[in-house]
């Protein structure tokens, strides 16, 4: 049976990397004494599938893990046992039980809220209009660090949705970016694009991610 859960990724866990959340819930379920199911092969490994991961930097309040077990087990069960050996930071909220095709396959867009500082004297007006200019250009370039090097894209194609609003001195951006494929763009790298043409400080910049989503628009958790 599969169980998939959702969690939120707050706090000091936000700057732990993809890798060290995938040993923190294997320990937490070893810990919690759950059937998890293992790979074949010359190095079994636990049967988990995380949904996407989040930039190193970023909090999530709806991240998801799928967890494939030998044997039958409530997903209420899975959560409290969880909930009671995972590390600060980590924190699951909902637990039920999966069917369909993998996790990982189902992810196609992701929704955030990024806030950081607004320039003073930076108008409504100022804002709307540069967010346009943005949102028309044929092409944003981004810089991205790979096993080979330094690789540049094009990320125009992954943003499906950018509104900016102001707050006083504060900037609240919410995105709606591609996610899950080759096309998958980060949130970082839409601030520190748009932080060229508007003038932002980049480093200020908070990002919460608040949905992830399959080619529908739909919740994993609904799907």
């Amino acid at each position: 049976m599969r169980v998939r859960l959702v969690y939120r990724q707050e706090g000091p866990a936000r700057f732990i990397s993809h890798l060290d959340v995938m040993r923190a819930f294997e320990r937490a379920a070893r810990r919690a004494e759950l059937p998890l199911a293992y790979s074949q092969g010359f190095n079994p490994r636990p049967k988990l599938v995380f949904a996407a991961p989040l930039p190193v930097g970023t909090s999530g309040c709806r991240e998801y893990v799928d967890l494939e077990l030998e044997g039958d087990l409530a997903p209420e069960e899975v959560l409290d046992r969880l909930c009671r050996n995972l590390p600060g930071g980590l924190v699951p909220f909902g637990a039920r039980s999966a069917v369909g095709p993998p996790l990982m396959s189902l992810v196609r867009r992701a929704c955030y809220l990024a806030a950081g500082d607004l320039p003073r004297g930076f108008s409504a007006g100022h804002l709307e209009e540069g967010i346009a200019r943005f949102l028309a250009r044929r092409e944003i370039a981004a810089e991205r660090k790979t096993a080979k090097g330094i690789r540049r894209k094009d990320i125009r194609p992954g943003i499906h949705r950018l509104k900016a609003q102001s707050d006083g001195d504060r900037l609240k951006l919410t995105m709606k970016l591609e996610a899950g494929s080759a096309r998958n763009v980060r949130p970082d790298e839409v601030v520190r694009a748009l932080g060229v043409d508007l003038e932002l400080d980049a480093e200020s910049f908070n990002v919460l991610r608040t949905a992830v989503l399959s080619r529908e628009g739909v919740l994993l958790w609904d799907l």
